[in-house]
């Protein structure tokens, strides 16, 4: 039921198949309310090529039980697609409890034809451990007496409900519990008052804690991940599908949302957008307008931003640019840009993202600063080099700046080794420093990712300790007795050309700088 098609990263572009068709993933599936859609299920598909929505099953179940046993689900919101349904978790969330068994819920979900099902979970939220503890044990439970519902047969797929909020501990032991069981995919709940806080931080270690067990051909859902600047982040962790009712709820309150925050339509001069209501109204013109219109319309810009967002992040994967993606967007907010680096520096995450990114890319790499250098495939490639065999054994190596030195070429090396090393030059080795990387050996100059990498001088000296412990371990992980290092006429870079040399004395091997 779930096929990928392309990866970067932990974020992938697959299809997911229901009874009802297929959609694309990943995908932003808008929260319809069955009872009062402020923009139709219909119209969200038309204009936005919308292929999956979700509705909560709980509240059909309570208002509109006789009309979907007749209709169907896909008849009581109008829409013809994939109608996927929540249980009722976020009410208990809300109100605390639920007037329905797991049971009941789970034959309700079947019979009123829903194409993806949830089983009454009850949700986490930020509370303390042992509360925490008695949410997963209630869900275990829930899903237990759902199962045994489904045992009889099931055309839905359905849901494995992940809680334990931001206690990693609960939150394996949950996800392990749930890996035995036959759910055909799995959903990460209780991260809505994470995101109203900015708890940015705590929310990717849940989805790291999480990805790192479920099984990888399973897809993932979020719960309540709908604003567009968080939407690249949960994919690159591995998220496949998320949902949320914020486009509705932030325009209720006057929030016009944008990849790189939230802004209030109260204070706007102007309209970064051009969607078909920012193109049409300036921000005074909409604040004119009656309420409802005004809600219904500032809904529409916040669909369009989160529609827009999820194919920007698609052709982000397409291209095996997915990491500088959120290199731009993490700057949005301090908070966003912590979560960010906390990240890069989660070592198990990024050996996992290492497993699943592509070798090879349509587009080269983009490398801005040191924490670039923290990305996947700089790690892989790096430790590719290690255990490269070069075609010409040698004593000595020739390391030519990539930047700042007077030799493009190997040729122009050559010629200056030989007048001045006449006794080394047949027996020399060739390669390139200065580089994010550590030593290109010459061969592999045009191999990717070496000259399709762009970078600066200022990552080189902003990231000098890691760039030259990448060259050091290259040079004595192979075994070269002396190496010759061309010098620069950049003084910054000089600065490296130096240090290179210091460290590599340090373990004991001659250098001479020419």
């Amino acid at each position: 039921m779930f096929e990928v098609t392309a990866k970067d990263l932990l974020g992938r572009i697959g299809r997911i198949e229901t009874k009802s068709g297929k959609f694309e993933t990943p995908a932003f599936l808008p929260v319809i309310n069955p009872v009062n859609q402020t923009i139709p299920a219909s119209d969200i598909s038309k204009k936005f090529g919308c292929r999956a929505v979700i509705t909560n099953a709980y509240i059909i179940y309570r208002r509109l039980r006789n009309d979907a046993v007749q209709k169907g689900v896909h008849g009581i919101v109008s829409f013809d697609g994939i109608v996927m349904t929540d249980s009722g978790g976020y009410q208990m969330l809300e109100y605390g409890d639920v007037a329905v068994s797991p049971k009941e819920i789970a034959a309700f979900q079947e019979t009123i034809g829903t194409d993806m099902a949830v089983p009454l979970d009850v949700p986490t939220g930020l509370v303390n451990y042992e509360r925490a503890k008695e949410t997963v044990e209630r869900t275990l439970a829930n899903v237990k007496e759902t199962l045994e519902v489904l045992a009889n047969g099931r055309k839905a797929l359905w849901a494995a409900p992940i809680q334990g909020g931001t206690h990693t501990q609960l939150l394996e032991y949950c996800v392990s519990r749930l890996t035995e069981m036959p759910f055909d995919f799995f959903a990460l709940g209780s991260p809505t008052p994470l995101m109203e806080s900015y708890m940015f931080t705590k929310l990717f270690r849940m989805i790291a804690t999480v990805k790192r067990i479920i099984p990888s051909e399973k897809p993932l859902h979020l719960f309540g991940a709908g604003h567009p600047m968080l939407i690249p982040f949960a994919v690159a962790m591995g998220c496949d599908t998320f949902d949320s009712a914020s486009y509705y709820l932030y325009a209720k309150d006057g929030r016009y949302m944008s990849s790189s925050g939230t802004l209030r339509l109260s204070m706007l001069d102007y309209f970064p957008c051009e969607c078909e209501v920012c193109s049409k109204y300036t921000p005074e013109e909409l604040r004119s307008l009656p309420e409802e219109e005004r809600v219904k319309l500032l809904s529409l810009h916040n669909l369009s931003v989160c529609f827009r967002e999820v194919k920007e992040t698609k052709q982000a994967i397409k291209d095996g640019r997915l990491m500088e993606l959120l290199e731009i967007r993490a700057r949005s907010h301090p908070r966003l840009y912590a979560a960010f680096r906390a990240m890069l520096s989660d070592k198990k995450l990024i050996g996992l993202m290492e497993l699943h990114t592509p070798v090879s890319k349509r587009r080269g790499m983009n490398l801005f600063d040191r924490f670039s250098l923290l990305r996947p495939e700089v790690n892989r490639v790096r430790n590719k080099l290690v255990e490269y065999v070069p075609v010409k054994k040698s004593d000595t190596i020739v390391l030519i700046p990539q930047v700042g030195g007077e030799y493009g070429s190997v040729e122009a090396a050559e010629r200056t080794v030989k007048q001045k090393f006449p006794e080394v030059v047949e027996k020399t080795s060739y390669g390139f420093f200065l580089n994010p990387y550590g030593v290109v050996p010459a061969e592999l100059k045009f191999v990717y990712p070496f000259s399709q990498t762009n970078f600066t001088v200022s990552l080189l000296t902003d990231a000098k300790d890691d760039i030259v412990d990448a060259t050091v371990r290259y040079v004595v992980e192979h075994g070269y007795e002396h190496v010759i290092l061309l010098d620069v006429r950049k003084q910054s870079l000089r600065e490296l050309v130096m240090l290179t040399k210091s460290r590599l004395e340090e373990k004991g091997i001659r250098v001479t700088v020419v």
